[in-house]
């Protein structure tokens, strides 16, 4: 069965958190950096934090109108055209979401389907606003690509009027090739059907150069009546204490958003817009670019390590590409219990590692206890983890 309805299902984590309290543990499914590695060039917060324009205003996302045309402008560098009017501003990706699923809702969409893991905002949310939510599922560790004959019949047989698609797959590290993407964006169209995609953590793969915006995506989005795409540059670099979010879409999406974030989300603050005009200062984006290209060069040479750790083991690790993170699934043969609350606290005490099990994203791979590894958490610490996880696996009883 490729599409189920997600119903009354738990997203709680608040007893794995509590573990991290103890620093002598490793939390190798963290969402942050490490401090001590890679840490952006303080002149590029200084700068931020000394702007004065609007210190004492209100910033609302249909404002900062010489900020968007600054962003127009890079993107007429790239020989793209895209106007101020294609993309707003609000506070943080979470913002995003709900204000882009805001705009879903008022065009009386019940039917939502998301495609691989489902980062728990939407479980929340659409729960919260009464729609039904289904899930499309890919095994992330083997072959992505989508079977848009079946695609077709669960949208129409599940009388779906949303796609959510996060990319990279949530955690995985693994995007869905380019054309496959098209293809999703085109059936969408064709369909009548909306489509949002998370490209928070997006245009980050390992060989890539430009880690700005994506030129090829972000033109399909903004020429579509039905799609929405969100994205964090201030997330990729780290700075969560001064994080944003950038909203593309249609003129008519985006004016429609500009409405309700004035009545729904404030104002963003001053940091947040000074944040982006320093770094799409031309002086700027070449610096962010290397350092987004420095922490992904670090994170691909933990992946590597990591492959060649698990290399003749049965732990399996996806085939991960890009981004920060990779999952990897460990047969529950190697544990006491094959719930994934019970494996996640024996993997605790035995190896004094916290792992959050990717069961909490409604992602499950049958017989195997599955996870997310922060691939920019200090090397000698993530190895040395995932050392102790190993040991587990070559002492573990086969008691299933």
């Amino acid at each position: 069965m490729y599409t189920k309805l997600v119903r009354n299902y738990s997203t709680d984590i608040s007893d794995i958190v509590e573990l991290t309290v103890n620093h002598n543990s490793c939390f190798i499914s963290s969402w942050d950096k490490s401090e001590q590695i890679l840490n952006i060039d303080d002149k590029l917060i200084e700068q931020s934090i000394h702007q004065q324009t609007h210190k004492n205003t209100y910033i609302m996302s249909k404002d900062m109108g010489t900020l968007k045309n600054k962003i127009s402008s890079y993107f007429d560098r790239q020989g793209l055209t895209i106007s101020k009017d294609n993309m707003t501003i609000v506070s943080n990706g979470t913002s995003a979401a709900f204000i882009s699923l805001l705009q879903i809702f008022k065009r009386n969409a019940t039917n939502f389907l998301c495609i691989g893991p489902i980062y728990f905002t939407y479980m929340h949310l659409l729960d919260m606003f009464k729609k039904k939510l289904y899930y499309y599922d890919i095994n992330l560790f083997m072959e992505t690509n989508i079977d848009f004959t079946i695609l077709q019949k669960e949208l129409i047989d599940n009388n779906i009027h949303c796609i959510i698609l996060i990319q990279p797959f949530f955690g995985s590290g693994i995007n869905l090739d380019k054309s496959e993407l098209k293809k999703i964006i085109s059936l969408c169209e064709e369909k009548n059907i909306y489509l949002l995609i998370d490209y928070v953590y997006g245009n980050m793969d390992w060989n890539s150069i430009s880690h700005i915006h994506n030129p090829k995506l972000i033109p399909l989005i903004t020429s579509s009546k039905h799609c929405l795409l969100y994205e964090s540059i201030s997330k990729r670099i780290f700075l969560n204490g001064m994080k944003n979010a950038i909203i593309f879409g249609s003129s008519q999406l985006i004016n429609s958003i500009n409405i309700d974030s004035e009545i729904c989300l404030g104002s963003i603050s001053y940091i947040q817009e000074s944040l982006l005009y320093t770094i799409y200062s031309p002086e700027n984006l070449e610096s962010v670019n290397y350092f987004i290209t420095d922490i992904l060069t670090y994170a691909s040479s933990n992946y590597n390590l990591l492959s060649t750790l698990t290399l003749g083991t049965d732990v399996k690790l996806c085939k991960s590409t890009s981004g920060y993170f990779t999952l990897v699934a460990i047969p529950k043969t190697h544990f006491q219990s094959s719930e994934d609350r019970d494996i996640m606290k024996e993997i605790y005490q035995k190896a004094n590692v916290v792992t959050i099990p990717h069961s909490r994203y409604y992602y499950k791979l049958t017989n195997h206890y599955c996870f997310r590894v922060n691939l920019v958490i200090e090397t000698n610490k993530l190895l040395s983890a995932v050392q102790a996880i190993l040991q587990i696996c070559s002492n573990g009883r086969n008691l299933l």
